[in-house]
């Protein structure tokens, strides 16, 4: 990875959180211990954290990687996010998707290629859906979940129960809640 990548990277980890601290910041891009944090901040001509921390906040664009656009004035960008098989057995990415998302480089974000038609007509083969990791659930919320065999679609209700949206029945307690899904791309093959 080249440093150009560290340092958006880290101005993104700002953005999202302005007091986040160099040991935070390290643990995110994966590194062994803070110092690669001063390393990077230093190859690029800065004395430390808050002064990166104060250029960042004051240059919306600064550190911003590939492709920006502009929806209803409102900038997107081009994010990139690992992309599994529909099997949760399997722990390695198959490839990457990429989508417009509102930042760069979203975090906890990743897609998955939906591979049977279990969940007809909700999801189809090939569909793909970019899921946010998290453990809480918004009424009507659609819900990737798991019970280490297959992976299912649920729909979160008011009680804040998951449900199975071909039975209506709520799911059992040992399916493990993978994410929600944001969004949900159909891809048409020719026929």
């Amino acid at each position: 990875m080249q440093s150009p990548d560290y340092l958006s990277k880290m101005a993104d980890l700002v953005r999202e959180n302005p007091s986040i601290t160099v040991r935070e910041i390290a643990s995110a891009l994966q590194f062994a211990d803070s110092k690669s944090v001063y390393y990077w901040l230093d190859k690029h001509h800065f004395r430390g954290i808050n002064e990166f921390k104060r250029e960042v906040l004051s240059d919306p664009k600064l550190f911003t990687e590939g492709l920006t656009i502009a929806v209803n004035n409102r900038e997107l960008y081009l994010a990139r996010a690992p992309l599994y098989s529909w099997n949760p057995k399997e722990k390695n990415p198959v490839g990457e998707w990429c989508f417009l998302y509102n930042h760069p480089h979203p975090q906890g974000i990743f897609a998955v290629r939906v591979g049977d038609r279990n969940f007809s007509p909700w999801l189809m083969p090939n569909d793909i859906l970019i899921v946010e990791r998290h453990n809480h659930n918004r009424a009507d919320d659609w819900i990737l979940l798991s019970n280490r065999q297959s992976y299912f679609l649920g729909i979160a209700v008011a009680s804040g129960f998951l449900i199975d949206p071909r039975t209506g029945e709520q799911f059992p307690d040992d399916y493990s809640r993978i994410g929600h899904i944001m969004r949900q791309e159909r891809i048409f093959q020719g026929l």
